[in-house]
């Protein structure tokens, strides 16, 4: 009861005293002036953009891109006179720069003048991006800058969105030229298609054929290298038998040039004959003008000379080099056949002349000895001659053998070579260039030995055949039958006939009647003689000069021999070198042959990618056809075009709306309001004099805190009726936000209380850094994670956080249960606050007043 009579008192003298009645009126008004001057100047800032100046400078040249003009920069303009949003002044740079400068702008806005072209390069290699420059004047005002900023954004993307639609309608223009080339496209897929079928059964007839050419191919090379390997065995004896060649050779010359030097003098043999035939003939001739009635002995006469005659013939077709003696001969033989004819002459003289006769007759024999000896020397050299041929002829025909082997090796080698070449032809060409140069190497050297040994085949054929040692033999043979038949059926029958003549002579002078016979016979003979010799002057000549033509070739077979022995080494390397290189190809034939080897796995590899050529080629084929169809069915229009501008629409589905700045806002400047009307009463109301002698430190504080009370509920309706009714402020509940603004102001007033009546003036100081701190740490303005983190420790600790959060909830979430929980909060620190000034007024009432209690 004292101390409701304590607050009476103290109503009564506010009342009363002026001095105090009209400060604490002035302060219930403090919280709706804070809160209220503060939202209406914040309350929607947006909607007086249009005083807010902007300049524009637009430096856009504009572009003509597919025929068409673009302007953009102008276009912009347009379409910003028309916007609602900021004053746009359009003026010049220079007239920009000096209002930035004079602080008249806020901000400027700048088109460059590349603004349209850059829009035109979408599709270039190094597209460019169009700037739109924004320069903002942050030293005027930097929320404004911010604004700026916002809306900047937004009119880029608007420009965005033209200059996107003015590309879709491009795009959609090119469709059709698409359309055309899917359709091309599809077209020349198909063809794609049909062309890697073929190659895929291509691939399959070239792998099998491939197959059967490689393994022909892999038999021809061993074939090949069989025969190089024979070759190879043999060529290396072909120096030994040129050698023996060489040696026969050798021995044939040495035998031609002895018998050229023997036939050399046959002439002095048949010189001989030649004599003693003439002394025959001049004494036949005296004695047949001498004698007549000799018949038998010129008979007997007569067949010696036939034999003479029949002597000389057989050697002059066989011995040659004694023309000019056999012509004498037979000069003399014409002699005697006249002599003899006229010994038959009864009326020639006989008897003067047989002695001369019968020494003409001696002379012939003892010539006819020594053309016997010359041909026996004949004989024996043609017979060395025809044995060193023999020889020569035998080693002639090994070596033709062996070369003939080489020389039909070599030609099937080029033969198997060329048949691979061809084959090789064939094959993909990453085969082919590693093959090919190998093989052509091979068949460069192949042709070489192929014609080497051919040559030399042809040589020794040459030499061992009919032109060479054949007739080198043959006429070797010749000569010495001939010289042996010469001496045999020649010059011993012509020996035996002088013998005869002499002896025919001798019975001659012993008998006329014989002798006359002889002589008949003689004449007969003598014709023969004649006869004879002259066949020999005929052949004498060609005897000799084939004597010296047969020894000349004999020296140049003998030279062409050492050159033959000379290349047979080389010849039998080069042999080797093919055989090797051969048994290479067969080895890396081999591998191409190996099911297993890289050749035929590539195939097959290739036969399979081909085979998904084809079938990739068709679905192609078929997806293109496809797109050309949806590409010709697409049609642009507007609603595209808008499409590909804007392709995203934004849907604002806002939670708990707040429609303004100012509805956003109070909850913050509310709770400030209230904060200072409560720490501007502790200044005008005294918190610790009290109007009468209070009974206890309660009733002490029922005195006070009533009127505190009164002046806070007041406070709070003035501060609500006016944002209600003035602002128009919407809130989800009128009731909960005046009792929530009430509850807000009690408890700034009791920790105001608390302060001020716990530490005097110093309180009201720790009453406003309270404060400060409450400011930065209640989360009203940002939020609470974007504040530096020492400063976030202190929200849950003061009254003010609660507040802005409570009066979040019941003016725009409607979260009633959250608003009650911090009016909850609000009630523990009034109560707490209040139980802290009730113990500071006891103990102060205790310090003041406590013998007046006593007294009482």
């Amino acid at each position: 009861m004292r101390g409701l009579k304590l607050l009476g008192k103290e109503f009564a003298t506010i009342i009363r005293s002026k001095k105090i009645l009209i400060p604490i009126i002035a302060v219930l008004f403090i919280p709706v002036l804070y809160a209220g001057m503060f939202l209406w100047a914040f309350w929607d800032p947006y909607k007086q953009l249009d005083d807010l100046p902007v300049a524009v400078v637009n430096l856009d040249e504009g572009v003509v891109y597919n025929g068409k003009p673009i302007e953009a920069g102008k276009e912009l303009v347009d379409n910003l006179k028309e916007k609602e949003g900021f004053k746009w002044e359009f003026v010049s740079e220079k007239t920009a720069k000096k209002g930035m400068d004079d602080r008249k702008y806020y901000m400027t806005v700048r088109i460059p003048s590349d603004f349209s072209k850059n829009t035109t390069t979408l599709l270039d290699a190094n597209p460019k991006k169009s700037k739109l420059e924004y320069i903002p004047n942050e030293s005027l005002n930097f929320l404004s800058s911010q604004i700026g900023g916002s809306a900047i954004e937004k009119i880029k993307s608007e420009v965005s969105a033209t200059v996107t639609k003015t590309y879709a309608e491009t795009m959609f223009d090119s469709l059709k030229d698409v359309s055309k080339g899917f359709a091309d496209a599809s077209d020349g897929a198909g063809q794609i298609h049909d062309g890697s079928g073929k190659i895929t059964d291509g691939i399959g007839q070239l792998s099998g054929k491939a197959n059967d050419g490689l393994n022909q191919l892999s038999d021809g090379s061993q074939k090949i290298t069989n025969g190089l390997g024979e070759l190879n065995s043999k060529v290396s004896a072909m120096p030994g038998g040129v050698n023996q060649l060489l040696g026969g050779s050798q021995k044939i010359t040495n035998g031609l040039g002895e018998l050229n030097s023997k036939v050399s003098a046959m002439p002095g043999g048949v010189n001989q004959l030649l004599g003693g035939s003439q002394k025959i003939t001049n004494g036949l001739g005296e004695l047949n003008s001498k004698v007549s009635g000799m018949p038998d002995g010129v008979n007997q006469l007569l067949g010696g000379s036939q034999k003479i005659t029949n002597g000389l013939g057989e050697l002059n077709s066989k011995v040659s080099g004694m023309p000019d003696g056999v012509n004498q001969l037979l000069g003399g033989s014409q002699q005697i056949t006249g002599g003899l004819n006229e010994l038959i002459n009864p009326e020639g003289k006989l008897q003067s002349n047989l002695g001369q006769l019968l020494g003409g007759s001696q002379q012939i024999t003892d010539g006819l000895k020594g053309a016997q000896k010359g041909a026996q020397d004949i004989s024996s050299g043609a017979s060395g001659l025809s044995q060193g041929v023999s020889e020569w002829k035998k080693q002639a025909d090994t070596l033709s053998g062996v070369a003939q082997q080489t020389a039909g090796g070599a030609q099937q080698v080029s033969k198997n070579l060329a048949d691979l070449n061809k084959q090789i032809e064939n094959l993909p060409e990453e085969y082919r260039k590693q093959l090919q140069p190998t093989v052509q190497a091979i068949m460069a050297g192949s042709e070489q030995v192929s014609k080497g040994t051919a040559g030399v085949a042809q040589g020794v054929q040459g030499l061992a055949g009919e032109k060479g040692a054949k007739k080198i033999e043959a006429g070797a043979t010749k000569l010495a039958s001939g010289a042996d038949r010469l001496d045999k059926e020649g010059i011993s029958p012509l020996a035996e006939g002088s013998r005869k003549i002499t002896g025919g002579l001798g019975q001659l002078v012993d008998s006329k009647g014989e002798f006359q016979t002889g002589l008949n016979k003689l004449a007969n003979g003598s014709g023969q003689l004649t006869g004879g010799l002259n066949t020999l002057a005929d052949s004498a000549g060609p005897l000799a000069n084939g004597v010296n033509a047969l020894y000349a070739g004999s020296g140049k077979i003998t030279g062409g021999l050492n050159t033959l022995a000379g290349s047979a080494g080389p010849l039998a390397n080069g042999v080797n070198a093919l055989y090797d290189g051969s048994g290479k190809i067969t080895g890396g034939l081999g591998q191409f042959v190996d099911p297993k080897g890289d050749f035929q796995n590539g195939l097959t590899s290739l036969k399979d990618g081909s085979g998904k050529i084809t079938d990739g080629s068709k679905e192609l084929a078929t997806k293109l056809g496809e797109g050309a169809e949806k590409t010709s069915e697409t049609k642009g229009d507007e609603n595209k075009y808008d499409m590909f501008a804007s392709p995203v629409k934004v849907k604002t589905e806002k939670m708990a709306e707040v429609p303004n700045y100012g509805t956003g806002f109070t909850p913050y400047f509310l709770s400030l309001g209230l904060f200072v009307g409560a720490l501007l009463l502790s200044i005008v109301f005294p918190l610790r004099e009290t109007v009468g002698i209070p009974k206890s430190g309660f009733s002490w504080f029922i005195s006070k805190f009533g009127v505190l009370l009164a002046v806070g509920v007041i406070q709070a309706l003035v501060a609500d009726v006016v944002l209600l009714s003035w602002l128009d402020i919407e809130v989800q509940s009128v009731s909960y936000f005046v009792l929530f603004s009430i509850i807000t102001s009690l408890s700034f007033i009791a920790l105001v209380q608390f302060l001020v009546t716990t530490f005097g003036d110093a309180g009201r100081f720790i009453a406003i850094l309270t404060l400060i701190l409450q400011l930065t740490t209640s989360a009203g303005t940002f939020p609470l994670e974007l504040i530096p983190k020492p400063l976030q420790v202190f929200n849950a600790w003061f009254p003010m956080t609660y507040s802005v959060s409570g009066l979040k909830a019941v003016i725009s979430s409607g979260d009633f249960s959250y608003m009650w929980q911090n009016a909850g909060i609000l009630m523990i620190f009034i109560v707490l606050l209040s139980l802290g000034t009730i113990g500071t007024l006891t103990w102060m009432h205790k310090r003041q007043y406590g013998k007046f209690s006593d007294a009482e």
